[in-house]
């Protein structure tokens, strides 16, 4: 832009060349980045296409990894677990007599009374009376 200018007030510079700086300033400040239409390597109808502000990657496709084939197992490394003796059996503390269990329930085998299992025991519905497990 100086350049120009410089030539619009130069003494020696020709009408001609006075009048080019002007179109090139005029042209100039009203797009600042565009480039001079007789620059080399340029014509006037070429158009660039638009560039991405980066550069595109290729696309990756994830890496296949082959999963192990499941392993063998010898029966001999198998935890087992073997009953020794029966479950600590239920006593009513009440009667003295072991309860037998039928489900969620139980039967007082000495009065024949059903208890229900609660969380904590088991309860006789009758009186109230909890019997812990």
């Amino acid at each position: 832009m100086r350049e120009l200018q410089e030539t619009l007030s130069a003494r020696d510079a020709t009408p001609e060349q006075r009048e080019a700086a002007r179109r090139e300033l005029a042209r100039l400040l009203m797009r600042p980045g565009a480039a001079s239409p007789s620059a080399p390597g340029k014509s006037r109808g070429e158009v660039r296409p638009p560039r991405a502000a980066i550069q595109p990657l290729p696309s990756i496709a994830a890496p296949v990894i082959p999963s192990p084939p499941p392993a063998r197992v010898d029966p001999d490394d198998v935890a087992r677990l073997e009953v020794t003796g029966p479950s600590r059996a239920i006593v009513n503390p009440r009667t003295g007599t072991v309860v037998a269990p039928i489900g969620s329930t139980v039967i007082d085998l000495r009065s024949g009374t059903v208890l229900v299992e609660t969380p904590s025991g088991y309860m006789d519905p009758r009186t109230g009376q909890l019997i812990p497990k």
